[in-house]
């Protein structure tokens, strides 16, 4: 569970090899709208970018989301020499049931959008 920001929780999932693996998550809701956030820390067998498909997958069973309904958000941090910097990063999927399919990933560049990311990282109960 190194590397996990403290402002999320950890929850132990399955990677694609069906080994458990610790990320970092974080649910926030407004409306019908869900935000996801998603750390892998520095644990290897929780990369996001190999494993997005199976673990939002559980995510989405277990929490019993609506995956059109709900944005997920990567969070990575960088080591710096003055701290750590947090880059972020918006999950796509074309959804077929509970089933993630042709999964991509963007960076969030809009300041806004980073701003409030941010914001709802350190908040405890944020709103989507």
């Amino acid at each position: 569970m190194t590397g996990i920001p403290s402002s999320l929780s950890p929850i132990q999932l399955h990677n694609r090899l069906n080994r458990p693996v610790w990320i970092g998550f974080k649910l926030t809701r407004r409306g019908k709208r869900q935000l996801v956030l998603l750390s892998a820390g520095s644990e290897s067998g929780a990369q996001l970018s190999k494993n997005f498909e199976t673990f939002v997958g559980q995510i989405v069973r277990e929490f019993k989301l609506d995956p059109k309904q709900t944005d997920f958000i990567e969070l990575r941090q960088e080591p710096l020499k003055e701290g750590q910097a947090n880059s972020w990063f918006r999950w796509h999927a074309h959804w077929v049931g509970s089933a993630p399919m042709e999964c991509k990933v963007d960076p969030v560049t809009s300041e806004a959008a980073r701003s409030y990311l941010e914001d709802v990282l350190v908040r405890s109960s944020a709103a989507a």
